[in-house]
């Protein structure tokens, strides 16, 4: 179904952000875990590896706040995770109580990797749009994802 066509097919729809973001996000899901395939990875623990890569160590609570997920789901991905070997779990030296997640050297490898095989996936999936309409909407999408509080 050609785009013009899905759009007036999917009538109200069309304008609502909730159903407009859900479809977004599945595709984009889509073209993220086909990229992640073959490191091993899914878009959710590729993302706990970069964090943790990015940030030198990040507690859970601080991934679980950046990736919208609950502990319990938090500490799963973090499992398997670590499992894998591209993280680990140390005591945060600030806070004894408190997990912080760092990268170990393969996990930064594969990191760095699999972040060059998703920039070339998302060039490819928003290559219809120009450089104006790109920028627009990557400064929309941060807004919309950290600028925006739930309980609206």
């Amino acid at each position: 179904m050609a785009e013009a066509s899905s759009q007036r097919a999917a009538g109200r729809l069309g304008d609502n952000p909730g159903f407009l973001a859900a479809r977004f996000t599945s595709l984009a899901a889509t073209v993220s875990n086909r990229a992640l395939a073959p490191f091993g990875l899914r878009a959710r623990s590729y993302s706990l590896v970069e964090l943790a890569a990015s940030s030198g160590g990040m507690s859970q609570r601080d991934i679980g706040q950046i990736l919208c997920l609950d502990k319990a789901h938090v500490v799963r991905l973090v499992d398997q995770v670590v499992a894998g070997g591209l993280v680990v779990r140390t005591r945060d030296p600030h806070d004894g109580r408190a997990w912080l997640i760092r990268v170990t050297p393969e996990g930064a490898s594969v990191a760095e990797a699999a972040g060059r095989a998703l920039d070339e996936a998302y060039t490819r999936m928003l290559g219809s749009l120009g450089d104006d309409e790109l920028d627009t909407a990557m400064t929309s999408l941060r807004r919309l994802a950290f600028g925006l509080d739930a309980e609206a």
